[in-house]
């Protein structure tokens, strides 16, 4: 039995995005994501906005490393800046910071910043003798030549005594439990009476650490030379090897795992410590609940230590397949949108709620943003920022040449230019089609101005309209396509602007 043919009828379709995706520079498209995007915002989300002002930042020129705590702490060549103000000197060049109770520690440079009495001090201490004499009772030592020693030690420090030829025993290292001026107390009969002299050495060490943080009321860190996870005694970042049996004591934990660390971090209750396919998690309170647990999990890239930043609680970092997210369990990947681009170098921030990153992708310098809440990447500009800072919901960026800026001003920039490229309209892979048009709303500030244009079948560009207007103002923008298999639409302007909704019509007809 033949049945009869149905007459073919064209269908009109009208499809609408109002709300844009973001950036995809996947093959895995869909509507409303953007192959290229630039000064873009999602502040007027679910719309597309430009990017407000920002503000460059006086007397923060020169600088090699910022951060905040309980205002902007920066260097400035060899001066360290508190709220703008020097408060001490340090080696130029780039710095770790972790606070401990009120010690501000700067790394590498081993010193911290005393917040009570805004003061720069050494967190190790050394000096010399020339002579020692321990005593009968085998618990003090007086030593000839070193200088007052209550200006550099204090009860309580761990201490390394060397430099005994005669009296080897005595070489090592012990707890403080008075101190004077020439006479050092430790614990009963730890000594070998009698008298040394040459050339004698006393000193408070600090381990050479590749990362740190804080945890606990505790300096944290990581050598890669010494393959050691090492944490300081409680509340003092100047002490690590006292080990008394106490709940305050430090901690020394050799791992053998394979490769280097590539950075640390606290996350809530547990300690953090990557490598670029392992994690070592810390869980406990002192050294003896102290526990870790190793992952074999996607983990932080070698040199984008900086790109660790935390939003509610949850992780965010880049690792060497893309863009992560970590609240314990398994890593949550972010960056299936960005395809084959990889990210080398992160530096990461947040205002509490987006997400900064600066990064070189695929060699070039890139300014991305992404917003948890609405899962959307989008791209600001090729503005390099090497570390920053945030004060309350203010942003502080520092730019490779030094300077400090303000990320978001709260103001429109008059001066902005953008583009959104959407990724290529298809409509149906089989049949016959025929495109109709591309409407844009668009709302425009003073002095403002936006073109469109078109692109057929990977085609050369053609612009197809442009509007500018003289007070603030919502237009509407039309490309009309023309015949092709499948186009691109790009929207550039100059000025404030948002997009505030896109709309196209085609026809489908038969497949016959």
């Amino acid at each position: 039995m033949r049945l009869p043919d149905l007459p073919v009828g064209d269908i009109q379709n009208r499809r609408e995005m109002v709300t844009a995706r973001g950036l995809n520079y996947s093959d895995n498209i869909q509507d409303g994501d953007l192959a290229v995007c630039q000064n873009l915002s999602n502040r007027r989300w679910p719309y597309l906005a430009t990017r407000n002002a920002r503000e460059q930042q006086a007397g923060y020129e020169n600088v090699t490393a910022l951060t905040n705590w309980n205002g902007l702490v920066a260097v400035r060549g060899t001066d360290l800046l508190y709220q703008g103000n020097v408060v001490g000197q340090v080696t130029a060049g780039e710095k770790q910071f972790a606070a401990v109770n009120t010690k501000l520690v700067i790394w590498p440079d081993k010193v911290y910043l005393d917040m009570n009495e805004l003061a720069l001090k050494p967190l190790g201490a050394e000096t010399t003798a020339t002579q020692a004499v321990f005593a009968d009772s085998q618990d003090s030592v007086t030593f000839t030549g070193a200088g007052d020693l209550t200006q550099k030690f204090r009860v309580g420090d761990g201490v390394e005594f060397s430099g005994f030829s005669t009296l080897t025993g005595n070489n090592r290292s012990l707890v403080i439990k008075t101190v004077t001026a020439d006479t050092i107390t430790i614990a009963a009969k730890t000594f070998t009476a009698g008298t040394e002299s040459g050339t004698i050495s006393i000193k408070r060490k600090i381990p050479d650490l590749d990362f740190i943080c804080e945890s606990g009321n505790r300096l944290w860190g990581v050598s890669n030379e010494e393959k050691t996870i090492y944490s300081s005694v409680l509340g003092d970042p100047s002490n690590f090897y006292v080990y008394d049996g106490l709940s305050t004591d430090g901690y020394a934990l050799p791992i053998g795992s394979e490769g280097d660390f590539t950075g640390c971090c606290k996350l809530s209750t547990s300690l953090l410590f990557w490598k670029e396919r392992t994690l070592h998690k810390i869980l406990g309170d002192y050294p003896a609940e102290y526990v870790m647990y190793s992952y074999d999990i996607e983990g932080l890239r070698a040199g984008c230590h900086r790109s660790q930043t935390i939003i509610n609680d949850v992780l965010f970092y880049v690792g060497l397949h893309g863009v992560f997210t970590y609240a314990g369990g398994s890593p949550s990947d972010l960056s299936t949108v960005f395809g084959q681009h990889e990210l080398t170098e992160a530096v990461g921030e947040t205002d509490g709620e987006k997400y900064y990153l600066s990064a070189l992708d695929n060699g070039s310098p890139a300014l991305f943003t992404f917003n948890p809440n609405e899962g959307a990447w989008l791209k600001e500009d090729a503005l390099r920022f090497t570390d920053a800072a945030r004060v309350g919901k203010d942003v502080y960026l520092l730019k490779e040449d030094g300077t400090v800026w303000l990320e978001d001003a709260g103001e429109d920039d008059p001066d902005v230019d953008w583009v959104a490229e959407y990724t290529p309209f298809y409509e149906t892979i089989e049949g016959r089609k025929r495109f109709s048009r591309v409407m844009f709303r668009v709302e425009l500030s003073a002095g403002a101005w936006v073109s469109a244009f078109f692109c057929a079948d990977n085609g050369p560009w053609v612009e197809v309209g442009k509007i500018t207007r003289q007070k603030v103002d919502t237009v509407s923008l039309m490309v009309a396509p023309s015949r092709c298999d499948q186009y691109r639409v790009k929207l550039e302007g100059h000025g404030p602007c948002v997009v505030k909704a896109a709309m196209r019509e085609f026809i489908v007809g038969g497949y016959g």
